[in-house]
């Protein structure tokens, strides 16, 4: 009797595991879009600004989307508590995550197959892949939102009355305001309704998407990242490859997330036409929660198809931002394998993909977690940097130029608060007071990465400047955060700067439990730092907030460039 609760008990902690791991990480500073919370919290608090105002300040375009429901989130959140929270923001993701990947499981329910066949699916969906999305305020609340609605509007339809038919319309209209693909849920409505032959729902659900078409179109403009492909076989290949980069955490990502993704692509066509032949056959039966995720497939896919088709220019569009497709895709792929194939329901073959889906989800968090450690320790050195420099190292120099205008009054009168920093300037002076020991070799050394972007008028060419040694200061335990700190010689102003080390190999992983490599490893771009002569240290912080600092034995000269001395 009690073995009947342990699959409910592993998805759980699965579920558990990821909600505390992204809050651990999350920071609560905000990171490049979410510039555009503060702008807009800045622009209507103080005054008497009136409701049209108003409503224009919460439809404003920005970088191709209307993002009114994640400005409505932040105007409440202001009104009730003085100011905006990203880290709250974050935890709101991690729910919505949770709701999505619950609404699949609404629909395996439906299958009435035992739940540990279900015990896949939540390793699959449940780790740091889309890390951008779980870690990033506004950019995870506006996918994760638009496909919470999608799901909603898809669960209410299946109701099939006029009321929940109401309720869908609504839930995809919120979708549409909340990231310019949401316009893209009413035809997963569509879908789901034609697939029941209900004609006259599918076209009052065509003439509601005319109409928020429209309201969204007024005013629009056209972000920077929006251009066609240069080619038919570079839009499939990111189509393909953006649906199947749940396979991108192995060697020759690009490949086998086209291959996956195809896979995925055909079979749930082909159920879909199975579905959809259910009308001219009587022997074809749709199974219980196949149109429910063949609405949500149909969204993805839609969806998948125009990221592809207005970024694939740029290159590859296996971004960590798109990637919570390619999970849910893999998941609905899963669900829908175990409905219509027997072989995925013996024993043997559960057992391996079980094994596999544990294997997958150990290796994201390998393979993820120091990307992720990295964010939030150079979130924490830009709330010391911010305070006291009016500076973030998390971005480029003219995103904060640029956004000056609001974020230095946004900061001065509250509307962000930002938590203690990790350093106070007094500590850092005593600690670079203390004497160099002399003979030393910390065997630091500086490794330029000429790289090129693609850009709408062609390719701009960049220079990062890796800061690093591979030999000092100790290693580091995975929960410590470790800094670069740099004093100007001149004006004797400290930047703290995220100095994880570089991870180890899964060899030394495996044999000797080291995640972390000795040493440190700070990027720089070429405009981070003003021109002058700065002395270096690194500092340790732990969670108990036990410091520890290391001198380092020699100086960074940023002059168009960085040297050592």
């Amino acid at each position: 009797m009690k073995l009947r609760f342990l699959p409910a008990i592993c998805i759980c902690l699965v579920i558990f595991n990821y909600i505390l791991y992204n809050h651990y990480y999350s920071v609560n500073f905000p990171y490049q879009d979410d510039f555009l919370l503060i702008q807009f919290i800045e622009a209507v608090a103080e005054g008497e600004i009136g409701f049209k105002d108003l409503v224009t300040e919460l439809f404003r375009t920005f970088n191709d989307h209307k993002a009114v429901v994640p400005r409505l989130i932040a105007l409440i959140q202001y009104k009730l508590i003085g100011c905006l929270n990203f880290r709250f923001y974050i935890a709101l993701v991690s729910l919505n995550v949770t709701y999505i990947f619950y609404f699949i499981y609404l629909q395996y329910r439906k299958t009435k197959l035992p739940l540990y066949y279900f015990i896949p699916a939540a390793f699959l969906y449940f780790q740091p892949l889309y890390y951008e999305i779980s870690g990033w305020a506004l950019t995870g609340m506006q996918h994760s939102f638009l496909t919470a609605f999608t799901a909603t509007a898809v669960i209410l339809a299946s109701q099939r009355t006029n009321m929940t038919l109401f309720g869908a319309m609504l839930c995809c209209l919120l979708a549409t305001f909340t990231h310019g693909n949401g316009i893209l849920s009413f035809p997963a409505i569509i879908v789901y309704f034609l697939i029941f032959k209900d004609i006259k729902p599918a076209i009052i659900s065509g003439a509601f998407m005319v109409l928020c078409l429209v309201i969204y179109l007024a005013g629009y403009e056209s972000g920077q990242a929006v251009q066609l492909p240069k080619n038919l076989t570079l839009f499939f290949q990111s189509l393909f490859g953006l649906i199947g980069s749940s396979m991108s955490l192995w060697a020759f990502p690009l490949f086998s997330s086209f291959v996956w993704g195809a896979i995925i692509v055909c079979f749930l066509l082909y159920v879909m036409w199975q579905a959809i032949g259910f009308h001219f056959n009587k022997l074809t039966k749709i199974r219980p929660g196949t149109a429910e995720l063949l609405a949500l497939f149909v969204f993805i896919l839609l969806t998948s198809s125009v990221i592809a088709l207005f970024r694939s220019w740029a290159g590859s569009t296996l971004a960590s931002r798109f990637q919570i497709y390619a999970s849910l895709s893999t998941v609905i792929f899963y669900v829908l394998l175990l409905q219509y194939t027997r072989l995925f329901r013996r024993q043997t073959v559960f057992y391996t993909v079980t094994l596999l889906s544990v294997f997958y989800c150990l290796y994201s968090y390998y393979k993820f977690t120091g990307i992720v450690a990295n964010r939030r320790t150079t979130y924490l050195a830009d709330v010391y940097n911010w305070k006291h420099n009016r500076n973030m190292l998390s971005v480029e120099e003219t995103i904060t130029k640029n956004g000056a205008f609001y974020l230095n009054p946004g900061y001065e009168k509250g509307f962000f608060k930002l938590p203690d920093a990790i350093v106070e300037r007094y500590q850092l002076d005593s600690m670079f007071r203390a004497p160099v020991k002399t003979g030393l070799n910390n065997q630091l050394y500086v490794e330029d990465w000429r790289v090129e972007r693609a850009v709408r008028n062609g390719v701009e060419k960049l220079t990062y400047s890796y800061v690093a040694s591979n030999a000092f200061p100790q290693r580091k335990p995975l929960s410590v955060d470790r800094f670069l700190i740099l004093k100007n010689r001149d004006t004797g102003v400290f930047h703290l700067a995220c100095a994880n080390p570089k991870v180890e190999a899964r060899k030394q992983i495996l044999t000797a439990g080291h995640y972390f490599k000795p040493g440190f490893n700070t990027l720089f771009r070429q405009d981070d730092l003003t021109t002058g002569t700065y002395d270096l240290g690194v500092l340790d912080v732990a969670n108990n907030g036990q410091k520890t600092f290391y001198r380092l034995d020699k100086s960074l000269i940023a002059d168009k460039g960085y040297t050592l001395q």
